[in-house]
């Protein structure tokens, strides 16, 4: 364990700092806390998000461009009972407070996907990562993928056909993307993939588990590239009561895994029994886990 109270109780989203440091989202608190990846010491290096207001969402997860931080705000504002806070991207000003960089959640309401089966009508933003110096964000309620400029302009650069596709995790590699995705509820293992994302927005998917896999693992939150493989982290075994009102809540405690995607695209275990993984980040053979109950964990020698 590299820590386990920086979080109070609560993990999303991470990053890799250009410190090298773990950068993780304090969302209960609304705030960003730097963790050294040898020590496990943590440090509030940024305020003022907005603080959870539900058991879900809030500071969803952080990036950088260049040693600025960016954080994604998801599940706030009016439209889901809350105060009226701003859903999107906030950038953290150098007196160490976040201010509004990108609203996705009004973009969101502007811009409603094709398929009518939401009702969050500013989407659940869920992920980030920084792409041609702007970013992408997934929204796992509006299924697609969204484009943010270097000036904070949005559009849209994937969407789904249907909302039964659950874009999740994202990961830019050698000038690739690549993106996560789990089927409808109850998310089970012949819907867990992951994908490359072309250019032009189409997906093709290039990872899966093969037709013998007898497990349960369903729910595929995040996709990460480390000396040359492909990984995927699962939260594991999705036991909820398969209704809308239990979408996005976590999986059975134990049963998440890190699997790598093999060459002939299928996954193959290489960590197992993580307690409800929500963000993964690797690092020249090292893993960096944060758990939806706030623990940051090191993993050597996966």
């Amino acid at each position: 364990m590299l820590n386990d109270a920086a979080l109070s109780g609560y993990g999303s989203g991470s990053a890799i700092g250009p410190d090298g440091a773990v950068y993780v989202t304090n969302g209960i608190k609304g705030t960003l806390i730097r963790i050294d990846p040898t020590t496990g010491a943590a440090k509030v290096v940024g305020r003022g998000l907005p603080p959870r207001f539900i058991d879900i969402g809030a500071a969803m997860d952080v990036a950088f461009l260049g040693d600025r931080a960016y954080v994604l705000v998801s599940v706030a504002g009016a439209s889901v009972g809350g105060p009226d806070d701003v859903m999107g991207i906030y950038r953290l000003k150098g007196n160490g407070r976040f201010a509004v960089f990108a609203d996705l959640g009004t973009w969101s309401t502007n811009h409603p996907p094709k398929d009518p089966d939401w009702f969050v009508s500013q989407g659940v933003h869920y992920s980030m990562q920084v792409w041609r110096q702007g970013f992408l964000v997934t929204d796992a309620h509006l299924a697609r993928v969204i484009r943010v400029g270097p000036t904070g302009r949005i559009r849209e650069l994937v969407g789904f056909g249907s909302t039964d596709r659950v874009p999740l995790g994202l990961e830019v590699a050698g000038g690739k993307v690549y993106l996560s995705t789990a089927g409808p509820i109850p998310h089970v293992p012949s819907t867990s993939k992951v994908n490359w994302v072309r250019p032009d927005g189409s997906v093709k998917v290039i990872g899966r588990w093969g037709r013998d896999y007898a497990g349960n693992r369903g729910l595929v939150l995040d996709v990460e590239h480390d000396q040359g493989q492909l990984y995927g982290l699962l939260q594991g075994y999705w036991n909820l009561e398969p209704t809308d009102a239990n979408e996005g809540f976590p999986a059975k405690p134990r049963t998440g895994e890190i699997v790598v995607v093999q060459p002939d695209g299928t996954f193959r275990t290489v960590v197992g029994r993580l307690d409800r993984p929500t963000s993964l980040e690797l690092v020249d053979g090292v893993a960096y886990v944060v758990t939806f109950s706030g623990a940051v964990m090191r993993i050597e020698g996966y």
